[in-house]
Parts: C-alpha cells; sequence; structure tokens
C-alpha cells in the first residue's frame, strides 16, 4: 500500500537566530473524525444530526504548518566568559 510523505531538509539560516516558516502541508485527511468533517450527534436518538468536526472545522482536511524557531546552542566560547577573580 502506498503512503504518501513529506520532508523538510533544515540548514542553517544567514541570519542567525529567530523564526521562520519552513512549508505547508496541505491535504490530509483529519484523523478525528476520519475525513467525513462531521459527528453524528449520540444525543438525539430520533434523527441522525451531524454536528461539525472541532478539530478541522468541517472541512475533513487539516494542514501542517512547520515553523523552526532557531535558537543559540552549546557553551559559551572561552573568551567571552569573565575570569573572576
Amino acid at each position: 500500500m502506498s503512503e504518501k510523505q513529506n520532508g523538510v531538509l533544515l540548514t542553517a539560516p544567514l541570519f542567525g537566530t529567530g523564526k521562520e516558516t519552513v512549508g505547508y502541508f496541505t491535504g490530509y485527511g483529519c484523523g478525528y473524525c476520519q475525513g467525513t468533517g462531521y459527528f453524528i450527534d449520540p444525543d438525539i436518538v430520533n434523527e441522525r444530526v451531524k454536528t461539525p468536526c472541532p478539530k478541522c472545522g468541517g472541512t475533513g482536511k487539516v494542514k501542517g504548518i512547520v515553523t523552526v524557531d532557531w535558537v543559540p546552542d552549546g557553551e559559551v566560547k572561552s573568551y567571552f566568559k569573565e575570569d573572576k577573580p
């Protein structure tokens, strides 16, 4: 069986630190409602009342927004540390 896969290649930015949005990945079926966009309300016995999915808002689809937060990593270089007498 085939499966849709997306990937992201990260490269340190020239601007140093900060946030950047890498990409938008659309077209995934909502896992909460299995792509139907609704639920049948179990509290109403006589009728089948469809309630919009609270996760996808009734669209049946979700998208992933990948944002990377670049922050400093590791120890401060020794020549920047102050020697305390």
